[in-house]
């Protein structure tokens, strides 16, 4: 049975980092995986491209930050509103706080020496903020090229101990494997 998956993310960030995480262990179980960056179309080109998948019975996520939600549920809760119901929390993962956690969430503590950057033991609530006040001398303020290094280093053993959210969508990842 051919298998497809589209990950819905919100921007640049997110796409740079399912496609180096991410996209490997999605195509161990499909033969077609999709990123879509979402930010810059409207609701409704959205909804449409959510009908889109649902109609070719394909599986998918949005990936979302939780920004400045209270929690998780309300959070997709809200997502789910806005996006007029065609997607259900089911296919909803959030990020905790923001996908820069996720970045350092893979960095071991010899990773973070080499690169000369703190350590942090854990990132669930690490802000695009922190991060970018993160950034080694070296990188000279570019959180891309920053960034580009975390993932040729990053590690997903590492990176589940860190981040709860990133955790979840790892044993999601492997749950949807198994029901393969």
């Amino acid at each position: 049975m051919y298998r497809r998956i589209d990950v819905l993310v919100e921007g640049r960030d997110d796409r740079e980092f399912f496609n180096a995480v991410i996209r490997p262990i999605l195509e161990q179980r499909h033969e077609y995986v999709q990123l879509w960056e979402y930010a810059g179309a409207t609701i409704e080109k959205r909804i449409r491209y959510i009908k889109s998948i649902r109609a070719m019975n394909a599986e998918f996520v949005l990936v979302t930050d939780i920004n400045a939600s209270p929690c998780i549920t309300e959070k997709k809760a809200r997502v789910g509103e806005q996006h007029k119901g065609v997607i259900d929390p089911d296919h909803m993962i959030v990020v905790r706080q923001e996908i820069e956690g996720w970045y350092l969430a893979g960095l071991d503590d010899q990773t973070c020496q080499e690169l000369g950057v703190r350590s942090i033991p854990r990132t669930d609530d690490v802000t695009k903020e922190q991060f970018r006040c993160m950034i080694p001398e070296r990188f000279a303020g570019s959180a891309i090229d920053f960034m580009r290094e975390i993932l040729k280093v990053f590690r997903v053993d590492v990176a589940r101990e860190k981040n709860r959210s990133f955790h979840y969508l790892m044993d999601r990842l492997e749950k949807q494997s198994g029901e393969a």
